[in-house]
């Protein structure tokens, strides 16, 4: 921009305006938008989600991108920490260590329902998400509303595609420590990258690495417990070949391994630290007292977990088009041991869960020239899944080996899928282009569940029934919208489309004295509809975006428990697909650079999900209150300032709106306000940052919440808790 933008409107932009980026940059260089991410000759950031780079311009949907130097800027170092960045887009977690699941407007994932929302990572699809860093990455896409005329099944709310840091021509290096001092302790994580040629200009070759010691930010202060330490080992190898102008060939391959001696992955603490202290401080705990990050459990507790992934892509470009085709194989085990069925001192019950799962994927597909006014994508795809698990537990006092198990279950999955996409731009209408998409998806089902029991103390248990089930779920999935471009700068669009989730079969639920019917759930679809706009100014120094939109679901998958008259869990979790929700809303987005070397970013978004059927007893039904996980609003501000020299500052503002944990809406989270700030020097070569995360050291409920697993309705809710502030410096270096 060459002039000041006025005041008037630098305050609109800090009073809600929603913004995609963030900005770092060497002290020689001058200081871009923040947020700016990979562009395309005319300069606009592109999208690489559309299976064919497109000018966000040019795109006919709600997408942020966030690069590099975006993430870094804010210092995002797990992809939770993307709830800020993304307006709409939440990711709850069901412990320190356990699975993140993504809720975008209004449409919730839970750790006992696949996530609604596709992660593809260096094209590799990631439908249940670990906490695996964020290490390296070149670009973050997050596009928001169903895109499962390209993705297939879960990608219904949305889509979540991670692009990890490809070998270069060049030689290229840097070296990172952080260090972090919380209320639990200190951590200490260093990371780096080395890429560069292998053979001439065709073959190249990168390796990045992580390795991570800390103490968990929640601490067991029971007598004899073992201090909580998590260890992460991160190894992930590149290779790049191009023997000639056409053809392109990518392999990648990681090892991700944590340790976590102390550590339970889904720790869950009382929402309401009164109540429980008055309730079982004195009767269970002792006379000890938890305070806000810390808790009493008895039970022994490790967590061990790894994942394994390989993969390879081709892409070769013929005179009328490009061939893409993908494969990669993901394997993923954890051995859990030390839930603490009654969330005190009290030896009662302790479980375990053990599961490995093992993943395919392919993918082959023609693009034709995206230049033409009518172009196209056609191809096919197929994913697999095979999942073993089994829980145990042991009652009363015991060691981390005592352990009894319950029957192995195991699960597949199989998709296959045929997509086509088009474009059309008459020649007659200028800036008007219609698309429309349609995808066959196909799944298949199977569950074998093996007779048995899973003892839980006080003569209670869960019964398994000896099952075998399978069955196909099918779908036709169509997508259209229409887009008009009256000027460069200024787009305006509206689409449609259909998401889905296949069906399936549950399979621990089966209690004997529990129906037939909650072993088979049904598939669940949902229409949305979205209206939006984008703006940027000639210069590309200010942004502007913004979409509204509207969604329904008819057969909404939802868990479901079986308890007893106190409250007490008699069956394990289940599926259900008879209930219903509507989510409505909008988000807005922004970025400026009022005066050179400053940048302010914002971004709100506001969700009303409410189920419109939900049948939780059999006199309960939650029509008309909020879907959980779901908060009404999140917004973010962010400023950041760096002199010529390199000295720079940053702050941000997050707000997260009210949101219950659970369907009765009982356990409510209240609305949260936190505070980042940074400070430091960013040179062409050297970095070093000094950072506070979670200033005012909230503590939220981050996840699903439960009623005492051991005594039932004791007048408190069981929830995951977030991270308390966070001290640190990180120390960077380039070459």
């Amino acid at each position: 921009m060459n002039h000041i933008v006025t005041a008037a409107s630098a305050a609109a932009i800090a009073l809600g305006l929603a913004v995609p980026a963030y900005a770092e940059t060497a002290a020689e260089e001058p200081a871009p938008t923040e947020g700016a991410a990979p562009q395309d000759k005319a300069g606009d950031i592109v999208v690489t989600a559309t299976k064919r780079g497109t000018s966000l311009q040019d795109t006919d949907l709600s997408v942020t991108v966030l690069d590099r130097k975006a993430l870094d800027a804010a210092r995002i170092r797990d992809i939770r920490q993307l709830d800020a960045a993304v307006p709409n887009v939440q990711f709850n977690e069901s412990g320190q260590l356990g699975s993140t699941f993504i809720s975008i407007r209004g449409i919730e994932s839970n750790p006992f329902i696949v996530n609604r929302a596709a992660v593809y990572i260096d094209g590799i699809p990631f439908r249940e998400l670990s906490n695996a860093v964020l290490n390296q990455v070149e670009s973050i896409e997050v596009l928001r509303g169903p895109q499962a005329t390209l993705y297939g099944a879960n990608s219904e709310s949305g889509l979540i595609v991670i692009n990890t840091r490809a070998p270069s021509t060049t030689a290229t290096g840097e070296m990172r420590v952080t260090g972090t001092s919380y209320g639990g302790g200190q951590g200490v994580v260093a990371d780096g990258f080395l890429g560069g040629p292998l053979a001439g200009d065709t073959l190249s070759g990168s390796v990045a690495f992580k390795l991570g010691r800390e103490a968990s930010f929640l601490q067991n202060r029971a007598p004899g417990a073992r201090g909580g330490r998590i260890g992460e080992t991160f190894v992930q190898g590149r290779l790049r070949w191009t023997p000639d102008a056409r053809l392109t060939v990518n392999a990648t391959a990681y090892i991700l391994d944590t340790r976590a001696p102390g550590v339970f992955d889904q720790e869950y603490l009382p929402l309401d630290i009164d109540r429980y202290n008055a309730s079982y401080a004195e009767k269970y705990n002792g006379g000890r007292r938890i305070e806000r990050f810390t808790y009493l459990n008895d039970a022994p507790k490790r967590t061990n977990e790894r994942e394994i992934v390989t993969g390879a892509s081709a892409s070769y470009r013929l005179g009328y088009g490009t061939i893409d085709a993908a494969l990669s194989y993901r394997q993923f085990t954890s051995d859990a041991r030390g839930l603490d069925f009654d969330f005190t001192a009290l030896p009662t019950v302790a479980g375990q869960d053990n599961k490995t799962k093992d993943f395919w994927n392919a993918e082959l597909r023609f693009s034709s020239p995206a230049a033409k006014p009518f172009n196209y994508i056609v191809g096919v795809s197929h994913y697999r899944q095979d999942d073993r698990r089994f829980l145990a537990t042991f009652v009363g006092p015991g060691t981390i080996d005592s352990f009894v198990r319950a029957p192995l279950q195991r699960a597949s999955a199989r998709d296959w899928g045929v997509f086509a996409s088009a474009n059309w731009s008459p020649i007659s209408l200028a800036g008007l282009t219609f698309s429309a998409g349609l995808r066959y998806d196909h799944a298949q089902r199977a569950a074998r569940q093996l007779a048995g029991s899973l003892d839980l103390g006080a003569g209670g248990q869960f019964v398994y029934r000896d099952a075998t089930l399978s069955g196909g779920f099918s779908a036709l999935l169509p997508r259209i919208s229409v887009r008009y471009a009256p000027s460069p700068q200024l787009t305006f669009y509206a689409n449609a489309a259909k998401g889905y989730i296949p069906g399936g079969f549950n399979l621990t639920a089966a209690q004997a004295n529990l129906s037939d019917d909650v072993l088979r759930f049904a598939s669940e679809t949902m229409w949305s509809r979205e209206a939006g706009f984008k703006w940027r100014s000639t210069d590309g120094k200010l942004r502007v975006a913004g979409a509204a939109f509207y969604i329904r679901s008819n057969n909404w998958q939802e868990i479901q428990v079986a308890t007893d008259a106190q409250g007490r869990i008699i069956s394990s979790d289940y599926i259900g697909s008879n209930a219903s929700i509507d989510s409505k809303g909008f988000e807005l987005e922004a970025s400026a650079e009022p005066v050179p070397r400053l940048t302010l970013t914002a971004n709100f978004g506001y969700a009303d999900a409410r189920y419109r059927d939900l049948q939780i007893d059999a006199t309960t039904n939650a029509r008309g209150r909020r879907v959980k996980l779901v908060p009404a609003y999140d917004g973010y501000l962010a400023a950041r300032y760096q002199l010529a020299s390199g000295w720079f500052a940053r702050a941000e503002l997050a707000l997260t709106g009210t949101e219950t944990l659970e369907s009765r809406g009982e356990a409510v989270q209240p609305a949260t306000q936190t505070i980042g700030l940074q400070a430091g020097y960013d040179g062409k070569r050297y970095s070093a940052r000094l950072f506070v995360e979670n200033l005012t050291n909230i503590r939220r409920g981050t996840g699903l919440a439960f009623r005492n697993l051991g005594f039932g309705n004791d007048g408190n809710w069981y929830s995951p808790i977030g991270r308390s502030r966070q001290i640190g410096l990180e120390l960077s270096a380039r070459f």
